[in-house]
C-alpha cells in the first residue's frame, strides 16, 4: 500500500463563472479525487479575489481550498485533470503535517484578514 499524505490544495477558477458554475467545477474535481482513492477532509471558499498577477489575461479568480488525504497517484491524477479544465486557471498542492492546524489557521485568517497582513509584515520586517 502506498503512503498517504495530507494535502492542502488551492484551486483558482475563472471569475467570470457564476457561483453555481464554479461550485460545479469544484464538485467535479472533488469527485475525481474521491474516484482515484482520495478523501476530502475539509473544504473552504475564499471567494472572488484579485490575482497577484494576470493569468491568461485574467485579473480575478474564485479561490477554493481543499484539504485531502491521498497517495501520489491520487495527486498525479488530480493535477492532470486540473490541467485539462479550462475553467481552472491555477492550482497549488502542498503537503501539510497537521491537517487540523492547517484548517484552523485558515478559518482564523479568513475571519480576520488584517491578521494575515500583519503576519506577513512581521515576517518581512516591514
Amino acid at each position: 500500500m502506498k503512503k498517504r499524505n495530507t494535502y492542502e490544495i488551492v484551486v483558482i477558477v475563472d471569475a467570470s463563472l457564476t457561483d453555481e458554475e464554479s461550485q460545479a467545477v469544484l464538485g467535479k474535481h472533488k469527485e475525481i479525487i474521491s474516484n482515484v482513492g482520495g478523501d476530502i477532509k475539509f473544504e473552504g471558499s475564499w471567494g472572488r479575489r484579485k490575482l497577484g498577477y494576470e493569468i491568461n489575461k485574467m485579473k480575478h479568480g474564485i479561490f477554493y481550498l481543499l484539504w485531502a488525504e491521498g497517495d501520489g497517484d491520487t495527486i498525479e491524477e488530480m493535477e492532470r485533470q486540473f490541467g485539462y479544465d479550462d475553467k481552472v486557471i491555477k492550482f497549488f498542492v502542498i503537503i501539510v503535517a497537521d491537517l487540523k492546524k492547517a484548517h484552523d489557521d485558515f478559518e482564523i485568517l479568513k475571519a480576520e484578514p488584517q491578521k494575515s497582513a500583519n503576519l506577513v509584515s512581521e515576517k518581512l520586517g516591514a
